[in-house]
C-alpha cells in the first residue's frame, strides 16, 4: 500500500468528500494539517472490500474511515471492518472512527444502534450511520 501516493494533506477550513449525492464534510476550524487518503482505487487496489476515503490527523492521533454508500448498510460496515484490519499497522493507537454516509437509509431504529454497538464491539472503532450528509468537527 503506498500511502504516499493516495494521499493528499490540507489545512482547509472545510474538507468535503462526495460521490453521488453523498457527502462528508469535516470542519477543521484550527486548519491543521488533515492527510487526506484516497482507498477505493488507490490505496487498495486489488479484490478486498475497503471503504472510500481515509481522513487521517496525525497531531491528534485520530483517523476517520469514511463509506459514501446508497443504501446498502451491511455492505458498507464489512467495507469499513476490512479496510480498518489493512491499514491497522497504520494507525496503530489512533482513534479510529467510521461513517457510513447513505443516499437511503431505512429509519434509524434499534437495528441500526445494535450494528453500531456490534461494530465497536468487534473493531474498537465507532460508527456513525448518517443519511445524505454527516458533518464532523475536528
Amino acid at each position: 500500500m503506498d500511502f504516499e501516493k493516495c494521499t493528499a494533506v490540507t489545512n482547509d477550513q472545510i474538507v468535503v468528500l462526495r460521490e453521488n449525492r453523498s457527502k462528508f464534510v469535516f470542519n477543521n476550524r484550527d486548519r491543521i494539517p488533515v492527510s487526506k487518503v484516497q482507498v477505493d482505487g488507490c490505496l487498495i487496489n486489488n479484490d478486498n472490500e475497503k471503504c472510500d476515503w481515509i481522513l487521517s490527523i496525525e497531531s491528534l492521533k485520530r483517523a476517520l474511515f469514511i463509506e459514501l454508500k446508497g443504501s446498502d448498510i451491511d455492505k458498507a460496515i464489512s467495507q469499513l471492518k476490512s479496510t480498518l484490519r489493512l491499514t491497522k499497522s497504520q494507525f496503530k493507537g489512533y482513534d479510529r472512527e467510521c461513517y457510513v454516509v447513505t443516499t437511503r437509509i431505512p429509519k434509524h431504529g434499534p437495528s441500526v444502534r445494535r450494528k453500531s454497538m456490534a461494530f465497536f464491539k468487534e473493531t474498537k472503532s465507532t460508527l456513525s450511520v448518517k443519511n445524505l450528509q454527516a458533518k464532523v468537527n475536528c
